[in-house]
């Protein structure tokens, strides 16, 4: 199955959409898709710090309480910490796989060591993101504030 992620034209925000065939495989693609709106990846050294983010919760997406563990809500939770991890930790998420005992381990550099090409993201909206499983593939459509 093919993986991806790109970025939508949205007024004054950046709309991301990421897929791919796995859960965890999709929340990378998303989470590769915001850093890319403001770092530039193809010149960042190789991690040095790493941060386990946990991914528990329905595996179907659905999001039926409105938690942060599953569904939609799942989505938000990863790209709030990648938006985290820069803003409190003056850290960049490099690389997004799998942990070691489940969830997502995302590897960092200090953000000077990455080149700035973008405007910093600032919050995830909670209208309109979408993380769910559509025909065997897991799709994730997210809108940023900058």
């Amino acid at each position: 199955m093919s993986r991806g992620h790109r970025a939508v034209p949205h007024t004054a925000d950046i709309a991301l959409e990421a897929w791919a065939g796995g859960r965890e495989a999709c929340l990378a693609e998303a989470a590769r898709a915001l850093v890319e709106s403001f770092a530039d990846l193809d010149t960042a050294p190789a991690p040095d710090g790493e941060v386990n983010f946990p991914t528990t919760g329905d595996p179907d997406g659905k999001d039926a309480g409105g938690g942060m563990e599953s569904g939609a809500g799942l989505l938000i939770a990863l790209l709030e910490e990648v938006i985290y991890q820069v803003e409190v930790h003056g850290r960049v998420v490099v690389d997004v796989r799998p942990g070691k005992e489940g969830g997502l381990r995302l590897a960092t550099v200090p953000a000077e060591a990455v080149e700035q090409v973008g405007a910093m993201p600032k919050a995830v909206t909670t209208h309109g993101v979408r993380f769910e499983r559509e025909d065997g593939e897991w799709r994730a459509r997210a809108v940023v504030d900058v």
